[in-house]
């Protein structure tokens, strides 16, 4: 496996929330039911502003480190593969299973993707030597959780 630095860490998780947020934008035009459409307008909305806040928590991360070189086109299209492999694996297809019109199939996708992001964080900063870094993965594992907390207290009001 490759082994991340905390960069690389903070920009999967950028790359995640923009699959994130295409996924259920994607699932919303095809989904024929009003109130599915609504939820996964307001998931991928959550997704977008995700993706804001990890990218001001990667661009502090990168003012720290003077001189650390952006990634070009090659590493951006590989932590884009390692994305797709660690949240919504199978994309459209693995929720179409699951019905686009079923509201709790539709949270519990989200809530199960939820909890894989916050294992990788968790990963992530267990495995990091840069207590900053760390900081930085804790604190996004924590966003996450409040994230999936509350898609399943929409869960729970079905």
């Amino acid at each position: 496996m490759h082994d991340f630095n905390d960069l690389e860490g903070l920009r999967i998780a950028i790359e995640m929330e923009r699959r994130g947020e295409a996924l259920y934008r994607k699932a919303a035009r095809v989904s024929k039911k009003r109130e599915v459409i609504d939820m996964l307008i307001s998931l991928a909305a959550d997704e977008v502003a995700h993706a804001a806040e990890f990218t001001r928590l990667y661009n502090e991360a990168l003012a720290r480190r003077a001189g650390y070189a952006s990634y070009g086109e090659e590493a951006s299209a590989y932590l884009s593969a390692v994305a797709a492999d660690i949240v919504f694996p199978d994309g459209l297809m693995a929720l179409r299973e699951e019905g686009f019109d079923n509201v709790r199939a539709v949270l519990d996708y989200a809530i199960a993707s939820e909890k894989d992001s916050i294992l990788f964080y968790m990963e992530l900063a267990r495995l990091s030597s840069d207590q900053e870094a760390r900081r930085v993965f804790l604190e996004i594992a924590e966003q996450e959780r409040g994230h999936m907390r509350r898609l399943c207290r929409q869960r729970a009001e079905l």
